[in-house]
């Protein structure tokens, strides 16, 4: 470890919670007022978009897509990327210009602020802890679908602690994908990880830099069935982790 560079990434963390705080303590009337509504879940988008580009900027990140060309025009879809850092999701959001829904996990109810855009019903929340609150989650992923919205799904489920190692993958978005006959979009998250690593303050790896990003070719999983769900998974695992 070089430790000269700890009071840097200190320096870049504490800098970057701040950028973050402000900016969404000041946009919250506006996406509250949005996220009330689901007929204006839409322009909810395009500012969070606009929050994520705010974000990238203050944090002196700048993105480069390999692959962008493979992104689906139309249709529903399943984004599949590897979470490795902080700065995935707001890169999520710079790279995909189609209104997409996002997946997370049920504990971001609790987080402040943060969680309006959740528990407002445009993004879903996945509590994998009761049979029930799974089903229900499913079943707004279905219907998401079904309105032939593209859906965005961290199969990992969490940001690996041991980025860029991937952790073990979960299966639904590989199920939902099967079950909907829709492709799945691998996405390779190359060096975010260097940006805003999860880990002990002091030790994780933070700065400004170059957000490489790999946009894989969609994964088509027409005629597939239940019995091709593990083989279907470690596939994508596999061309998400060669990068």
């Amino acid at each position: 470890m070089n430790y000269l560079l700890i009071p840097f990434r200190v320096a870049y963390k504490i800098y970057f919670m701040i950028c973050f705080a402000l900016s969404l303590i000041v946009l919250y009337p506006i996406f509250y007022y949005f996220l009330s509504d689901y007929r204006r879940f839409p322009k909810a988008f395009l500012i969070m978009r606009f929050h994520a580009y705010l974000l990238n900027a203050f944090a002196f990140i700048k993105i480069k897509v390999k692959g962008i060309d493979f992104v689906p025009a139309d249709g529903s879809y399943i984004i599949c990327p590897n979470h490795s850092s902080f700065m995935d999701i707001p890169c999520i959001y710079i790279i995909f210009k189609k209104y997409f829904v996002f997946t997370g996990k049920k504990e971001i109810e609790k987080w402040p602020l943060f969680h309006i855009f959740y528990t407002s019903g445009m993004n879903i929340l996945v509590d994998r802890e009761t049979r029930s609150g799974s089903f229900r989650a499913f079943k707004r992923i279905a219907a998401e679908i079904d309105k032939g919205n593209p859906l965005m799904i961290f199969p990992e489920g969490t940001i690996s602690k041991e980025a860029p190692k991937l952790t073990s993958f979960k299966s639904g978005a590989f199920a939902m994908a099967i079950q909907k006959q829709i492709p799945i979009l691998p996405v390779t998250f190359v060096t975010n990880w260097k940006r805003l690593q999860r880990g002990k303050f002091f030790t994780g790896k933070a700065g400004p830099g170059l957000s490489e990003v790999i946009i894989h070719k969609p994964i088509i999983t027409s005629g597939l069935t239940k019995r091709d769900l593990d083989v279907l998974q470690k596939q994508v695992r596999k061309i998400i982790n060669e990068p």
